[in-house]
């Protein structure tokens, strides 16, 4: 290790480091608090009942992210809903909180990423620039910017801050004691399971006798824990996750899944592909937008060529790095990334989902300590070329804020996030619809009717679109065109789903008040109660 903490000078061991990283981090997403909700945020916030009301903590505890919406499935993420209860009784549903909350949590996580590159014996130079690169990078406004994602930042909040406790020594006490920080990480999202394969990856940095297995007995209880919630999950009815994805493969958007799914050699391949986008992502990010498109590779394509030169190269510099005990911090940052990344990869379980840019947030922890250590390695045997690198990392630094504040903009409200998905070539029956659900929401009918049509010639499978576009048709103006209009929709909503009640009772008004066919009226009400009760 290049320093340790003993002989840290005291500018670098005071708060003067972390007052500094926590007002470039703020500033880089200071601009994101006006920001309306999008995508996902009305399921998980906006129509959520059960963050409006203190009485629900017990739901909360034992329910879905969805289940203060009555959807079926949803992640057990209970202390991210338990937050949002906070946020919504501070400020009534008022965006500002969400945003300050996971603007905080990102902040707190700048500051840890530097506690722990110091904490391993980092030079603190290399590990302060790259907590500053990390922290305005702007591949993390998907889980800072984005209000839903608060379950990206809170586990890694609790991730980051167990490693600095257990370090330097990871006593069996400190394993002890940092396990209501497992527990606590464990209830913001799945992911935290990883958190005894950092503890290790960790601890074989650290150990002189990394070599013997001895030295991880002491990390038992972390993975009986970790065991324990494995088996609870994949055997619990209720919650999405590998048991339910089989309604995901056979929905007609997901067909691609099932292929992935169903052949560990396409997982891996695909896998592999993922490689080089994520480079690409992280080296010099553009092109960030949700609803990625990213195909399920079936045979090694040059992606796939590229992804395995890339795991072979990281895998030989780790060998070589602790074989020859030189540049270790790399081969440690390749670990890290490694482990933090793999519940994510679908090599050992197939996900619903094969690209996403927030899986990066807690993996780049490690990549940037590892090669920000290893840039100031480079820089000791010369002076002018270590202060080109703190040049060069502060110039990257800034044009990272600019692009994050940038991307911020993007997520301003859904006239701004979903033009940016079909612009990226993007698009889906869900962008379109949601798109469709705002333009409605604001009295702006013709560009409804626009998105919902689109949304429509894509995938024509959506009872819930048809259903929508038929009463824009009939918010526009209730005349007997635009009622025609709204009865075409509402049959073939039905016929998409014979028991969408909503659809039912609809018809039941348009020809009660519009067409004046009573017996048509009450036999549609008929339908739709009787639909209900099925239901239900």
């Amino acid at each position: 290790m290049s320093k340790t903490i003993s002989n840290m000078r005291p500018l670098e061991r005071g708060p003067l480091p972390y007052v500094i990283l926590a007002v470039c981090v703020f500033a880089a997403y200071a601009n994101v608090f006006a920001n309306e909700f999008v995508f996902d945020d009305d399921l998980i916030i906006v129509m959520n009942s059960w963050i409006k009301d203190w009485d629900h903590i017990g739901d909360i505890l034992t329910g879905s992210t969805t289940g203060g919406v009555h959807i079926l499935g949803g992640f057990y993420r209970p202390l991210q809903v338990l937050l949002y209860l906070f946020c919504y009784q501070l400020g009534g549903g008022d965006a500002f909180w969400f945003h300050a909350l996971n603007t905080a949590l990102h902040v707190a996580n700048a500051c840890f990423v530097y506690k722990l590159g110091t904490k391993l014996g980092f030079d603190p130079k290399g590990v302060f620039f790259a907590a500053l690169v990390w922290g305005v990078h702007p591949i993390h406004t998907e889980a800072v910017t984005y209000m839903s994602a608060t379950a990206d930042t809170l586990h890694a909040f609790f991730c980051l801050l167990g490693i600095i406790v257990l370090l330097p020594d990871f006593s069996p006490r400190k394993i002890l004691a940092v396990i209501p920080l497992f527990l606590l990480g464990i209830g913001s999202k799945e992911s935290m399971v990883i958190f005894p394969a950092l503890v290790v990856v960790t601890l074989f940095f650290v150990s002189p006798e990394r070599f013997k297995l001895r030295t991880y007995w002491r990390t038992w209880p972390l993975w009986l824990i970790a065991l324990l919630y494995v088996y609870w999950r994949s055997t619990t009815p209720g919650f999405d996750g590998p048991q339910t994805y089989e309604k995901f493969y056979n929905a007609p958007s997901f067909t691609p899944l099932k292929l992935y799914a169903e052949h560990p050699l396409f997982r891996f391949y695909t896998f592999l592909a993922t490689l080089p986008s994520y480079l690409r992502l992280l080296v010099w990010p553009t092109g960030l937008h949700m609803e990625r498109v990213f195909a399920v590779q079936t045979e090694i394509s040059l992606p796939v060529f590229m992804g395995f030169l890339m795991l072979a190269t990281a895998l030989w510099i780790m060998y070589w790095s602790f074989r020859n005990r030189r540049l270790t911090e790399l081969g440690w940052g390749f670990l890290w990334f490694g482990a933090a990344h793999a519940p994510d990869t679908g090599l050992l379980i197939p996900m619903n989902a094969l690209f996403l840019e927030h899986w990066m947030y807690l993996p780049s922890v490690g990549l940037a300590l590892g090669l920000g250590q290893t840039l100031v390695a480079l820089g000791k045997r010369n002076r002018k070329l270590a202060e080109r690198f703190c040049a060069a990392a502060t110039v990257l630094a800034l044009v990272f804020a600019g692009k994050t504040l940038a991307q911020n903009t993007i997520w301003r409200d859904p006239g701004t996030f979903y033009p940016n998905i079909f612009a990226n070539g993007a698009e889906s029956a869900r962008t379109h619809n949601n798109l469709a659900l705002w333009y409605s929401k604001r009295g702006d009918y013709d560009q409804a009717i626009e998105q919902f049509t689109r949304a429509i010639a894509i995938s024509d499978v959506y009872a819930e679109t048809r259903f929508n576009l038929a009463l824009v048709y009939l918010a526009k103006r209730q005349d007997k065109e635009h009622a025609d209009k709204a009865t075409e929709n509402l049959l073939r909503s039905i016929e998409i789903q014979p028991k969408f009640y909503r659809s039912y009772h609809a018809l039941g008004e348009l020809y009660a008040k519009i067409y004046g066919d009573k017996a048509k009226a009450d036999y549609y009400y008929a339908k739709g109660k009787q639909a209900f009760e099925a239901k239900n």
